[in-house]
């Protein structure tokens, strides 16, 4: 068999193996693209999830007040502290809190501080 130096091309075999590297380095980029917007979408939840949450921190702390202690508050009564909820962009935000004393280090010994513990919770169903 002669070859010829002037016939210059392409076989079936090397267009076949270029397809699939390009085909593998397309599926790489469609990956990453999907996983940035998850990414992306899911962040976004996240903050809304801290803004609803300050917004209900914000409202329990102006009633805090020395003619409503220590029975007319969420902070000084657990009781009171009710969950909420409130839907945004189509997703569901429940939020939980609770109060406690605040403790000095690692003694027993309890100040007049309280604290507030606040859990933020959603389903998104667009996101799976």
């Amino acid at each position: 068999m002669i070859i010829h130096k002037d016939r210059i091309g392409l076989t079936l075999l090397e267009i076949i193996v270029a397809m699939l590297i390009l085909s593998l380095v397309m599926y790489g980029l469609v990956s990453l693209f999907t996983v940035s917007k998850r990414f992306v979408y899911h962040s976004g939840s996240r903050v809304v999830s801290m803004e609803l949450g300050k917004y209900f921190f914000e409202g329990e702390n102006m009633t805090v007040s020395a003619s409503v202690y220590p029975i007319g508050n969420c902070l000084y009564n657990n009781s009171l502290c009710q969950p909420a909820a409130m839907n945004f962009n189509a997703i569901d935000f429940n939020v939980t809190y609770f109060t406690d004393n605040v403790t000095k280090g690692s003694s027993a010994d309890n100040t007049t501080l309280r604290k507030v513990v606040m859990n933020v919770t959603w389903f998104d169903p667009d996101l799976k």
